[in-house]
């Protein structure tokens, strides 16, 4: 007797993104990371976005995040209402597709069950499952929801080793399904609040936002679906006005421009204007979860009850039985019907008989390719000269020492240490000269810079961006090379003046961004610039820790006689960093200023200090650039006698002294990138100023009594926090107090005088460390801070541009 074959099933999945295990903090740092680590949810760069998100992001967002999860949780059930919604939607559902021999599972992308599951069960029988069908149950497509489910399930795929067919469902923003059940929904929804409330003056349909460059520049088509479904929601609507049915988007993330307009924003201008009693639906969602239940219903709501006006979330579609039973019906039609049964289960969206779609506009338009390929290498070239810069900070006590015990005779070192000797025989000081020299090495670098930044600028004006930076990048290398080979001090002094010097072609960095960018986008191309330099005063001392372990004369003693010193290893890695730079710089960096626009700028910048401190016409402008003068004089005075202070007192070598200004490097970037970043405006950019420099206050006199580690680095986070404060907002108020057609002037002595301060601020400390001892630096320091903080109290409110 022949047996019949077992009959196969299409199999639907129905796929939903999914919620922490938990609302404990350790569960909800886990989803974020994964779901904010997905590079279709977050699209920039990914190497940068890692750094972003595990410096910035996860070490704030999940407390947040696990407080507002708590405020949804189920505690009698342990779960959250989007996972039972699915759970209970895919089992009416799959009753509803039973009897037609469709079978129906559901899977989540960041929760249990995941795909894998699906795949283990047609595994063990894969004859059940003639095809797999994936529904993402996010009804308008995106690519951040749609195009994420499509690479989760080929990420899987790519490790089975058999598989039925299988397709995708990509969207159903205009099936009938969805919108006669969300029209019946909202309906009821008005009819009943009227009845308890009254008439309502609004009604809001919401969806999750995404990045307005995603529509314009990559072609996404989640605004045209989303319009679609707003047009096909309002003609359908009953109980209020259409001209009362507003369109908005939600749950903005990061700081680029979101489709607009913003839900709070707009119903705030709707309370505004008398529309104060409104109705919010949020159709992008088919169950609620955090973004409708808490966003809407608990945030937005108390907003705008503390403005006088009042909210009222409608429900999403969740597990409504008519709706489970329809979406069956559909989804019925997708896999067994034909293609005029699936036209009949959806609505047409005829454009000429809707409103017209609203026009996206970018405020600040994203930066072109060319000008991205641009601002990559302009990133590096200023990375590279800050880790030259710092890559000697941690090296300064023993390298001072070093020259003195093997160079003793050296002319210039002899000058140096008997002129700091025939100063204290008649100012009478006592200490060693060891950390005057170190702050006037120090010094040196920057005051070449400061000098050659308006020369580089001028030049590059004139004869072009690309000669200057090639020019410059390849005598750094050469000043790296001399240091390698510098056992005598002379090669040395030699090294950091031509490093120095080349060091300055910041100015011609700099008008690279504004070549490349536009008045409108320009912020955006100086963030560059600030991140370069964050990250190569993390980097540099971390190199110059890390490699002076590596004693190059220990390993090859011969090499002592072609001036290779304990300290060449650091001077090697900088050299070779240096030289790659070059190349990429060669083969890669095109000019941004063309041959007919050269000569016609004037430099902003000057070595005069009588021009930087000549008043300029600008409310605010003046008293924030000698302020910001006065506060670096301190903070870089005490980034130059650190590692001499913690050599005395606590025996640190140069890998000690890495880590120190790791640990400040580390904290900057936290506290800009979680705190500045998002409260700033808020704050007021003055006010987190006088918090900055007012934190950091304690911390110079943490360090200036500090015996034990742990005090020192109590006070270098108070420096840190206090630092990273300070600096971003000191450079918005600038640009904020100027008129937009000056900024350059403005900005440009603002950059001058904090290289002063830099030249400034580590000689002053060094002579009062030399001659009254480690303390009094940061003690004269903290009290000297006081006058920057009297300063800038009395700055003006900056005027709206």
């Amino acid at each position: 007797m022949v047996q019949s074959k077992k009959q196969k099933s299409p199999m639907v999945i129905l796929v939903q993104l999914g919620s922490p295990a938990s609302p404990g903090l350790k569960d909800v740092r886990k989803f974020l990371k994964e779901f904010l680590g997905d590079p279709r949810v977050v699209d920039i760069n990914p190497f940068l976005w890692k750094i972003i998100l595990n410096l910035f992001v996860l070490p704030f967002r999940p407390a947040k995040s696990a407080r507002l999860y708590r405020r949804i949780w189920n505690e009698e059930k342990q779960e959250f209402p989007l996972i039972r919604y699915t759970e209970d939607f895919a089992q009416k559902v799959g009753e509803q597709l039973k009897d037609q021999g469709i079978l129906v599972r559901h899977a989540y992308l960041l929760a249990e069950p995941r795909f894998a599951a699906i795949w283990d069960e047609y595994e063990k029988d894969p004859g059940a499952v003639s095809e797999f069908i994936i529904v993402p149950l996010f009804p308008q497509f995106s690519e951040s929801t749609t195009m994420s489910v499509i690479d989760i399930w080929n990420k899987e795929l790519h490790q089975r080793a058999i598989s039925p067919s299988y397709r995708f469902l990509n969207c159903f923003h205009t099936s009938k399904a969805f919108i006669d059940n969300s029209v019946l929904r909202i309906n009821a929804s008005l009819a009943q609040l009227t009845k308890e409330k009254g008439k309502l003056d609004a009604l809001v349909i919401s969806f999750h936002g995404i990045p307005k460059r995603r529509v314009l520049y990559k072609g996404d088509f989640y605004f045209d679906h989303c319009f679609e479904t707003f047009q096909l929601l309002k003609e359908r609507i009953e109980g209020i006005d259409s001209d009362r049915i507003h369109m908005t988007f939600q749950s903005r993330f990061g700081s680029e421009e979101w489709l607009t307009p913003y839900t709070e924003n707009y119903c705030q201008n709707l309370v505004a204007e008398g529309h104060s009693k409104m109705a919010v639906y949020c159709p992008a969602f088919v169950a609620d979860c955090l973004e409708t239940i808490d966003e809407i219903g608990t945030e937005l709501k108390e907003d705008i009850e503390s403005l006088g006006g009042e909210v009222y979330p409608i429900p999403c579609l969740n597990d409504d039985d008519r709706w489970a039973q329809d979406f069956a019906t559909f989804l019925q039609a997708e896999v067994n019907g034909t293609n005029l049964e699936r036209e009949q289960l959806a609505y047409e969206f005829r454009p000429d008989q809707y409103d017209k779609k609203p026009e996206i506009v970018m405020q600040s338009p994203p930066l072109s390719a060319p000008a991205k390929k641009s601002l990559k290498l302009i990133f590096l070239t200023l990375f590279l000269d800050l880790v030259g810069f710092s890559i000697i900070f941690p090296l300064f006590p023993e390298l001072a020492k070093h020259y003195l015990e093997v160079d003793a005779d050296n002319y210039w070192l002899r000058m140096i240490f008997d002129g700091i000797g025939n100063w204290a025989s008649v100012t009478g000081g006592d200490l060693t000269g060891i950390v005057l020299f170190g702050g006037a090495l120090g010094a040196l670098y920057s005051f070449l810079q400061f000098l050659a930044a308006p020369i580089w600028g001028g030049l590059s004006d004139r004869i072009g961006r690309r000669p200057i930076l090639l020019m410059s990048v390849g005598c750094l290398a050469l000043s790296y090379l001399l240091w390698f080979f510098s056992g005598s001090f002379t090669l040395l002094i030699l090294a950091r003046f031509i490093g120095g010097i080349m060091g300055g072609n910041i100015s011609a960095a700099t008008a690279v961004v504004a070549d490349v960018t536009t008045k409108e986008n320009r912020s955006k191309g100086m963030a560059f610039v600030g991140i370069a330099f964050a990250m190569g005063f993390i980097f540099g001392p971390a190199l110059g820790g890390i490699f002076s372990m590596i004693d190059l004369t220990k390993l090859y003693p011969s090499l002592v006689s072609y001036g290779v010193n304990p300290f060449s290893m650091p001077a090697l890695v900088a050299f070779i960093l240096s030289v790659v730079n070059f190349i990429n710089l060669y083969r890669s960096f095109d000019e941004t200023l063309p041959a007919e626009k050269r000569g016609l700028h004037k430099s902003d910048r000057s070595v005069n200090p009588i021009v930087l401190f000549k008043p300029l016409p600008y409310a605010g402008v003046n008293l924030t650039n000698f302020g910001h003068f006065l506060f670096l004089m301190a903070f870089s005075g005490m980034e130059f006698t650190l590692t001499f202070l913690a050599f005395e007192r606590l025996g640190y070598r140069a890998m000690d002294n890495a880590y120190m200004f790791i640990f400040i490097g580390l904290i900057i970037a936290l506290v800009q990138g979680g705190h500045v970043r998002r409260k700033a405006h808020q704050v007021g950019e003055k006010k987190m100023v006088l918090q900055g420099l007012a934190c950091i206050i304690p911390g110079l006199i943490l360090i200036a009594y500090a015996q034990v580690t742990w005090v020192l680095y109590a006070g270098l986070f108070f420096l840190a926090v206090g630092s990273a404060m300070a600096i971003p907002c000191l450079t918005s108020l600038v640009s904020l107090y100027t008129p937009s057609q000056y900024q350059g002037r403005s900005v440009g002595i603002f950059r001058s005088l904090g290289a002063l301060a830099r030249v400034l601020g580590p000689v002053l400390a060094s002579i009062i460390y030399w001659k009254y001892g480690s303390q009094y630096p940061y003690l004269i320091g903290s009290f000297f801070l006081f006058l920057p903080i009297l300063m800038l109290s009395r700055l003006p409110k900056p005027a709206l541009k």
